[in-house]
């Protein structure tokens, strides 16, 4: 029978691996040996355009600085860092190309995303009239019942309320 490494029988068969990541009392790895590995880490990826990072390190923390195509890549290059034997905390300051968060006087602004698209706030969302109902009617805001639009039912059950005190 040809065994599959995936299988559970070659599970029970292997010796289970009980001591990955136990490395002797007070060593720590360098912060060269870090920067090296996740430098070679985002090079060798297939997703991530590496060429505008930069990758610093100190004391096990790592700094990612620089723009990358979209946010499947920042969040990619940080599990790529974190990843990596040594690392304390990943500190990703990487910004997504096209978005412009900063504008100084005369700059132009480019929206995050194309015209009828994107956000809930932004033009053309599609909740955009359901939030805007929810905030005209306060009641509902507080979680309370619409109070009724005609001022006369309320007048009326409460002069229909008193008339039948009276008749008793």
């Amino acid at each position: 029978m040809h065994r599959h490494p995936w299988s559970e029988e070659f599970v029970k068969m292997s010796p289970q691996a009980r001591y990955r990541g136990v490395g002797p009392r007070n060593y720590r790895r360098s912060d060269e040996r870090i920067l090296e590995d996740i430098n070679e880490r985002l090079t060798d990826d297939h997703h991530i355009d590496a060429s505008d990072i930069g990758v610093k390190v100190e004391g096990g923390e790592v700094t990612l600085s620089g723009t990358v195509e979209d946010r499947a890549a920042r969040r990619r290059a940080e599990d790529i860092a974190e990843s990596v034997s040594g690392v304390g905390h990943v500190q990703n300051d990487l910004r997504v190309a096209g978005r412009t968060t900063a504008v100084g006087i005369g700059e132009r602004v480019e929206p995050a995303a194309p015209q009828g698209e994107g956000s809930v706030t932004g033009p053309g969302a599609p909740a955009r009239d359901a939030m805007v109902a929810a905030l005209d009617n306060s009641s509902m805001v507080l979680g309370k019942q619409a109070l009724p639009e005609d001022d006369t039912l309320r007048r009326g059950d409460a002069m229909a309320g008193s008339e039948r005190r009276d008749r008793r």
